[in-house]
């Protein structure tokens, strides 16, 4: 199977995301929720499916949801479906298809970004996300994986330990019943997180050397909170400039921890070199946001079903610049 460096994965989900973000056509969420559920069929690990949870149960729900919240409570369109009592709070009025279908769409964005992270997740390893933290953040960096990886653990310990007591002809049936269950779950717990903090002072985490802040670096934080805040301030009233403030603030903090991370030495073992899959798979993500999102309109992702229903355009063009976005199983296919 062939593995692809994180950071290209972290492209592609960010791509991903703002594409999913700028689009309301249906026909180009569609193509993006398939797209990310062939990506993780052909890139996820075998033993991952296990630990899936019930996508498309979710997705269902989110979908109704969605759909039957929009359509209660938004009452705009021409094409009317029913009409409630007035005097129902919130719900009362015309119910039309424009809202349902807007609704629908709502509903599909989610579903389409859920499936993206859930691709993201399986395919990644954990240790390699951590990894991209700064040398500056390697602390944080180790919180969140212990924090990730705390959960898929519990759902294997939970799943072992109740084939344990089904074979000893223990069911559950009431609250009772799952003392038998909770106690060695939470004692498993315990017992790893000891194995962990042992395992941890056994490689001398906590006894580096503390590493200074100079004060260049803390006038560069300084600075760029400050822009963001200000930024964040102008785009409250309104004023476009204020994406430039934050973006520059964003990029002074980088700049800031990007020096901090040089002061902290960092080995790793086995470094993953970058290659032209990489490449492929950065530039085949990003090529549709530099060349849809520009365009007016955004080359059709835009739709609104309002006022009346109308089918939804597509582009042969825009969808195959989408179709970048299956790269990496293509990739994978032809290794």
């Amino acid at each position: 199977m062939r593995t692809f460096d994180a950071r290209a994965w972290v492209v592609w989900l960010l791509a991903g995301g703002v594409l999913v973000l700028s689009a309301r056509n249906p026909l180009y969420l569609l193509l993006l929720l398939v797209i990310s559920r062939i990506v993780q069929a052909a890139c996820a690990a075998p033993d991952v499916g296990a630990l899936r949870l019930p996508f498309w149960r979710l997705a269902a729900a989110i979908l109704i949801f969605s759909t039957l919240f929009n359509l209660l409570t938004a009452h705009v369109g021409e094409t009317m479906l029913a009409t409630l009592p007035a005097g129902w709070w919130l719900i009362g009025g015309p119910l039309t298809l424009e809202a349902a279908v807007y609704g629908f769409i709502t509903g599909l964005s989610l579903v389409t970004l859920l499936s993206l992270f859930l691709a993201f997740n399986a395919i990644v390893p954990t240790a390699e996300l951590a990894g991209l933290t700064p040398a500056a953040l390697y602390e944080l960096g180790l919180v969140l994986l212990v924090a990730i990886t705390y959960v898929p653990e519990t759902a294997r310990q939970f799943r072992r330990i109740r084939e344990a007591q089904a074979i000893r002809g223990h069911r559950l049936r009431g609250l009772r019943d799952w003392r038998p269950i909770a106690i060695p779950l939470l004692v498993g717990g315990l017992e790893r997180a000891l194995n962990l903090a042992e395992t941890m002072v056994a490689r001398g985490y906590g006894a580096t050397a503390h590493v200074g802040t100079p004060r260049p670096v803390r006038l560069l934080l300084l600075l760029g909170l400050g822009l963001a805040l200000g930024g964040a301030l102008r785009l409250t009233w309104g004023a476009a400039d204020g994406w430039g403030f934050v973006a520059a603030g964003v990029l002074a903090v980088a700049l800031a921890y990007r020096a901090l991370s040089r002061r902290v030495a960092r080995t790793r073992y086995r470094p993953r070199r970058w290659t032209w899959a990489d490449t492929v798979v950065v530039i085949a993500a990003l090529l549709p946001l530099a060349l849809l999102l520009p365009l007016p309109g955004g080359a059709g992702l835009g739709y609104a079903p309002y006022p009346r229903l109308s089918a939804p355009p597509f582009s042969a063009l825009a969808g195959a610049l989408l179709l970048g976005l299956a790269a990496p199983a293509a990739l994978e296919a032809a290794s």
